[in-house]
């Protein structure tokens, strides 16, 4: 079996999907960070091919976060807002 398919089972499983309803219900559908509407449910330890059968990791509630989109998008640094810089003569800085 390849890895990514590893990892894709994993998260159609049963097990995956009450731990997950699980989290969103004991935080009450709240991102744990700013409050808004979770969406998705985050590993702290981040899963691995090499960890996602470790149930201590990939199950347990306490490597579990309810985030909403936004923080979950800001803690794998996706998105991020690239500033340019430039000089007082308008000229590209970096």
């Amino acid at each position: 079996m390849s890895k990514p398919k590893e990892l894709h089972r994993f998260y159609k499983s049963k097990a995956w999907l009450v731990a997950r309803n699980i989290k969103t219900n004991a935080t009450q559908g709240k991102c744990e960070r700013c409050g808004a509407i979770g969406e998705e449910v985050h590993h702290k330890i981040r899963l691995t091919v090499d960890n996602v059968n470790d149930t201590n990791i990939s199950l347990n509630q306490d490597n579990l976060e309810l985030l909403c989109r936004d923080c979950h998008n800001k803690e794998h640094g996706r998105f991020k807002k690239q500033e340019v810089l430039f000089d007082v003569f308008g000229n590209f800085t970096g």
